[in-house]
């Protein structure tokens, strides 16, 4: 019998669980947290800098495209 949705959300669920309860006996739940809040900030931080900047956004974009192309065609 194949695995269904529900059987999937509840193994996340309890992997999510045993995370936690991990970082708890780690001691490492602020240390967690504190990283969070971080990734959170640089998250807003960029999705300001792209608001303010789509130019410069598409250009760097473009440009980084354009050298994996050139690193990739070089490979083969």
């Amino acid at each position: 019998m194949e695995p269904t949705m529900d059987s999937y959300k509840a193994n996340l669920e309890n992997i999510k669980d045993n995370v936690k309860d991990e970082l708890d006996r780690s001691g490492l739940t602020d240390r967690y947290y504190a990283a969070q809040a971080k990734a959170r900030e640089a998250v807003d931080a960029s999705e300001e800098f792209v608001k303010d900047h789509p130019f410069y956004t598409i250009l760097g974009a473009a440009a980084i495209g354009f050298l994996a192309g050139v690193l990739v065609r070089r490979r083969h």
